[in-house]
């Protein structure tokens, strides 16, 4: 299934009532292509439809806007993590390639390291998440032409 069918599948399941699990699946997207941002901006909108700010703001926070409900919404989310760099590189858990991204999103990052560096001696880092299921099927594999 590629990209452009997940998200239809996504927004047909959020649209029929099926929010938690479009939303986990949006998750997962991220995970796998976490330089689209607008895949994060789509399931920050998802979060602000449902009426959860915070979450919203998380997931827009790489988002150069000028929209004033965006704004608000990562306003909400960082003094929900009392503006800790370090908290919010744990809970957004970027995990591609910061040369990619916007240079607002590159140096938001940044500012998001460098604060986190300073308050806690420490920069979480994410390795690019692997598709295990590759990995179980030639594993499987393995096993067979090893019998």
């Amino acid at each position: 299934m590629d990209l452009k069918e997940k998200l239809d599948k996504i927004d047909f399941e959020f649209e029929n009532g099926l929010r938690f699990k479009a939303t986990n699946r949006l998750r997962n997207l991220i995970q796998e292509n976490p330089n689209e941002i607008e895949l994060w901006n789509k399931l920050a909108e998802f979060y602000y439809e449902s009426g959860f700010l915070d979450a919203a703001g998380k997931y827009w926070i790489l988002t150069e806007t000028t929209e004033e409900r965006i704004i608000k919404c990562v306003e909400i989310y960082e003094k929900s993590v009392n503006y800790s760099g370090n908290q919010i590189l744990q809970e957004i858990v970027f995990r591609g390639d910061k040369t990619k991204l916007s240079k607002f999103a590159q140096q938001k990052l940044t500012d998001l390291e460098l604060d986190s560096e300073k308050k806690t001696k420490y920069v979480p880092k994410y390795n690019p998440k692997q598709n295990i299921q590759k990995n179980i099927t030639l594993n499987k594999y393995k096993l067979l032409k090893t019998n």
